[in-house]
């Protein structure tokens, strides 16, 4: 209590506030002591004279009429104006400071249903290049959080002036800095490897780490991960992310396809490029097409709008092979992912994501599914 007295006593807005009302409530005894029997001295009269004379507004209702008054009234005025002056100065400099801390990335953001970009390197931007272009309509806020400086930030801003974007700075590691973004009430956490370091293996090292303090915060939370080493991928299983993406998986197979399989990889961009006619978009599926056939729906897509329906998709829930393992990289582990691989079944298969593309006959929509078309 003690220690919250002295922080208040020490506030420059409380300093201000308090001489006012002192001012205030001094000017009007002095006022009634100095103009006897007359109305300005009756009643709260000498007070309201005070503050609206301590204010300038200047009402002119009340006046003192002798000179010792008059002088008083002079005192008043200049006082006045010097404490409503530093009040004012005091409201700017907690605006103005505010602004200097979100603008440096310290302060705590009041946002919900938001996405957060953890990390930062190239493919940062190109992420927010795609958004840009993709997110049309209604402006989503976007928390980036990672170690840049103020300038940089500023320019990707400018950059990207259709996104909302706000800026949290530090390490995305700590719980701290997560609820500095509000991470609890955000949509999705995508983490991408930060370049900051100084080896591969500790950039995956980081976004394992950052995957697991966000759960740890909030299991229902989404998290994004993005791995440079396939190496990691168990570890990041059992950190329990929703989805995740491996650098080298569609650049490998882009690059065979060159060689083996021409013209694919010139599709392959079209599907998937932001700025194409053709890229492949999800779209909800009518209500009324709930039980009835993948055919069906195929035909009413390929009618209202020339789409064709590539394929479904839902949410899974299920549990991953690679979260029933231990929470430590032991013999046993490997010997069981070993044996899994033997077997045919690999832990790099596990998605929440169930995707079913060209279904066989008669395959019937169900009320979770949403439609993957292609314009």
């Amino acid at each position: 209590m003690r220690l919250w007295f002295r922080t208040l006593i020490r506030n420059s807005f409380f300093q201000v506030g308090a001489g006012i009302m002192v001012t205030m409530v001094l000017g009007g005894f002095f006022l009634q002591w100095l103009e006897p029997g007359e109305d300005i001295s009756k009643g709260d009269n000498p007070y309201w004279w005070a503050i609206v004379t301590m204010t300038t507004v200047g009402y002119g209702d009340f006046s003192p009429g002798t000179p010792a008054g008059r002088v008083f009234a002079v005192l008043i005025m200049f006082i006045g104006i010097s404490l409503v002056s530093l009040l004012t100065a005091s409201i700017s400099s907690i605006f103005v400071a505010q602004k200097i801390r979100e603008g440096k990335g310290l302060e705590k953001l009041n946002l919900n249903d938001h996405l957060i970009l953890c990390g930062w390197n190239p493919n940062g931007e190109r992420m927010l290049h795609a958004m840009q272009f993709l997110n049309r309509g209604k402006r989503k806020n976007l928390v980036l959080i990672n170690e840049l400086n103020e300038e940089e930030v500023t320019q990707l801003k400018n950059r990207y002036r259709r996104l909302k974007i706000y800026f949290v700075s530090g390490d995305f590691t700590q719980e701290e800095i997560l609820e500095r973004a509000n991470v609890r009430t955000a949509n999705t956490v995508v983490v991408i490897p930060n370049t900051a370091g100084s080896e591969v293996a500790t950039y995956d090292e980081k976004t394992i780490f950052a995957t697991l303090t966000i759960k740890s915060i909030d299991p229902a939370i989404r998290v994004v991960a993005y791995l440079l080493d396939r190496e990691n991928l168990t570890h990041i299983k059992r950190a329990d992310a929703d989805e995740v993406v491996i650098g080298d998986d569609f650049s490998a197979h882009i690059l065979t396809s060159h060689v083996l399989d021409p013209g694919l990889p010139q599709i392959a961009r079209q599907l998937i490029y932001s700025r194409s006619n053709s890229r492949i978009k999800r779209v909800d599926i009518p209500s009324e097409f709930v039980g009835k056939t993948y055919d069906e729906l195929f035909d009413y897509y390929r009618k209202k709008d020339g789409s064709v329906l590539i394929g479904v998709f839902s949410e899974d829930a299920n549990l991953g092979i690679g979260a029933i393992l231990s929470s430590d990289a032991s013999a046993l582990d490997s010997f069981i992912e070993r044996k899994l691989k033997e077997g045919g079944i690999s832990l790099q298969e596990e998605s929440k994501i169930n995707v079913v593309v060209n279904p066989q006959d008669g395959y019937t929509i169900s009320e979770e599914e949403r439609a993957i078309v292609i314009p």
